[in-house]
């Protein structure tokens, strides 16, 4: 994938509903169930875990499954394994260990529970899907934690370790585990978000001491896990940009610092702590609660869902790009969406080099820079020419270039936190978004230089005088033809006068645009600017006739 691959003209014909013809269907399986949370298992990436509304998770093989696609049976496909140890449903928790096959899930008998994968990865990891003989094996849990009272949310292993953990659940609580201590919770923070359930914990791989949560108040919020003790401790950060409940948080696996969320709002947000000032000075009061004030960690808000953000994640092979899938269920959407999308290298690149990039379109992004005159002239300059003489003179632009100052501050990326289009499934550059017709126009020709100007007029004056002479004819012809009807009106009469009238506004119409035009071409040769703006008169009267 290319960083800037959305024109304006693919943003304007995208339409979510439509399949892409690059995301191939590689396998279908039949799921008990719906499928409420799926996670691949690091070390072997064919084997996936899935959460239902159940208090058993599934294991699956996707190199050993047989293809269900085109099936027209569609009973339930039998899971590679099956995971017990839950005594009620476990539904949304799932974490996956990054340095063993281990598994950890939550549900709403208030544990979270381990199971380790090492005694089947042989026989799951198998590539010859015929040896698959359809029977479930079950697998009992190796530990299960206590220390919630109500339904746990999410769990997630601190990157690289296979003994410490972090939960979240519905009695406001995050708690963090250790294995090598046992079953209850090494550190409690009681009521990180206050009264709010809990519904979403991520560990940073790159920043180990950081920790993020988010809740159904669509609060988010970091804390630094070593200023966190006995009593508790503040969070590193608190935002509360979300207007739904936080669904989904996961830190960059490549950027340190770099955090995305995604909720009921249908956005993905992404967060960069790096580039801000010191945690430790106090934000000004209220900030992230007032109108049309910018966050300054917040770098970007992927909208291009319809519906509740339900899971995403980045792609650790291809930073700034992520897969997103929201749960569009509607007799017109039909069944969630999933979308692959990348930030615009624009936004998050240093700001030095961004402008330095940008200062090379300072006249197209500033000035909405004018289309070029045609080069030779010919039947597209002899209508324009018409268009010009027949038309009312058009309105001045609402900031001609002369009008804007040449110091203009450009525009830089940080305004990133304003929305993308609907179909921001991949996003435009900036200079995209202030891009005019004339400018595009200006873009993809060459400027042509006032000479050329110059030498065109003669051949576009002797091109005009010939079709006035046709014109004159065909009035003549005309007039003789109406001359019947012409004798109603006599002098004296109502329908004369309004007809005298009619005849008085029309020529001047026409002499006025008649004068932008001669002027336009009289002043050639002393002022360049004059033939822009001549252009420019042009142009818009074209555009107005053809309206």
């Amino acid at each position: 994938m290319s960083s800037r691959v959305a024109s304006a003209d693919v943003i304007q014909k995208f339409n979510p509903n439509n399949k892409n013809a690059l995301i191939k269907q590689y396998k279908t399986i039949y799921h008990p169930g719906e499928v409420n949370k799926i996670r691949e298992c690091p070390q072997h990436p064919s084997v996936v875990v899935t959460h239902t509304d159940a208090p058993q998770l599934f294991v699956w093989s996707t190199e050993r499954q047989p293809n269900r696609q085109g099936d027209k049976d569609k009973t339930a496909s039998t899971p590679d394994l099956e995971l017990v140890g839950h005594t009620d449903d476990a539904e949304f928790a799932l974490g996956m260990c990054s340095s063993e096959p281990l598994v950890a899930s939550g549900g709403k008998d208030t544990n979270v529970v381990l199971w380790s994968l090492a005694d089947h990865v042989t026989n799951l990891s198998i590539h010859d899907q015929g040896t698959f003989d359809g029977k479930r094996e079950k697998l009992s849990s190796r530990l299960t934690l206590k220390g919630h009272s109500d339904t746990v949310e999410d769990v997630v292993f601190q990157p690289g370790s296979s003994s410490e953990l972090a939960s979240v659940a519905d009695d406001s609580n995050l708690l963090f585990w250790d294995t090598r201590s046992g079953i209850a919770p090494v550190l409690k923070m009681a009521e990180a978000h206050g009264k709010s359930d809990l519904h979403v914990v991520d560990w940073s791989a790159l920043r180990p001491e950081l920790v993020a949560t988010g809740a159904a108040d669509g609060s988010l919020k970091v804390w630094d896990k070593r200023k966190l003790g006995p009593d508790g401790g503040s969070a590193l950060f608190t935002f509360n940009h979300h207007t739904g409940a936080v669904l989904r948080a996961e830190w960059s696996p490549s950027a340190p610092g770099v955090l995305a969320s995604g909720g009921e709002d249908k956005r993905v947000c992404i967060w960069d702590l790096e580039k801000t000032a010191a945690p430790s000075a106090a934000p000004e009061p209220g900030l992230e609660q007032r109108p049309g004030r910018a966050i300054p960690q917040l770098v970007f808000s992927h909208a291009g869902h319809r519906a509740s953000v339900v899971d995403f994640q980045w792609n650790p092979h291809d930073l700034w790009t992520f897969m997103s899938v929201s749960d569009d269920v509607s007799d017109e959407l039909g069944g969630g969406t999933l979308q692959l999308w990348r930030v615009n290298d624009l936004i998050y690149r240093d700001e030095v080099e961004v402008l330095a990039e940008l200062d090379k379109h300072r006249d197209y992004i500033l000035n909405i820079k004018d289309a070029p005159a045609p080069k030779a002239a010919g039947k597209g300059a002899k209508r324009t020419l018409e268009q010009v003489t027949a038309a009312p003179p058009a309105l001045a632009p609402a900031a001609a270039p002369s009008q804007l100052p040449s110091d203009a501050p450009a525009q830089v990326p940080a305004a990133a936190a304003a929305e993308t289009p609907a179909a921001a499934a991949v996003e435009t550059p900036a200079a995209a978004a202030v891009e005019t017709p004339a400018a595009a126009a200006a873009t993809d020709a060459e400027p042509s230089d006032a000479p050329e100007v110059k030498e065109q007029q003669p051949a576009a004056q002797e091109q005009l005088s010939t079709d006035a002479v046709q014109e004159q004819n065909q009035s003549g012809s005309m007039q003789e033809a109406a001359q019947p009807a012409s004798s109603a009106l006599q002098p004296g009469s109502d329908a004369a006068d309004a007809a005298d009238a009619d005849t008085a506004m029309a020529d001047e119409d026409q002499s006025t645009a008649a004068v932008v035009t001669d002027q336009t071409m009289t002043d050639v040769d002393g002022d360049a600017e004059a033939v822009k703006t001549g252009n420019t008169a042009m142009e818009t009267d074209a555009h107005g006739a053809t309206s």
